[in-house]
């Protein structure tokens, strides 16, 4: 009983082992990038919102999702999304 416990433990193990080492290796991860900026445009917002994605991404991205910019009370505009690097 405690032998197929622990086959059970260690396929388990393996094959989160293999599941991480394999999402690190799949090519490019998604990555967040979010900028805040206080009494800007919207043509500014996206302007800085670009300008970290591709210090983020040095070769240009895809961007995979991009949300809606956010005003807040402090009057600070937000912009985030989701970017593949190329």
């Amino acid at each position: 009983m405690i032998l197929k416990a622990f086959k059970i433990l260690i396929i388990i193990t393996s094959a989160v082992i293999v599941s991480s080492c394999t999402s690190m290796l799949s090519g490019n991860p998604a990555r967040t990038v979010q900028v805040a900026i206080k009494d800007g445009n919207a043509k500014q917002l996206k302007n800085a919102w670009d300008k970290k994605a591709l210090s983020l991404c040095k070769s240009g991205y895809n961007i995979t999702n991009l949300g809606k910019v956010v005003s807040t009370a402090g009057g600070h505009n937000s912009l985030s999304g989701l970017i593949a690097c190329k």
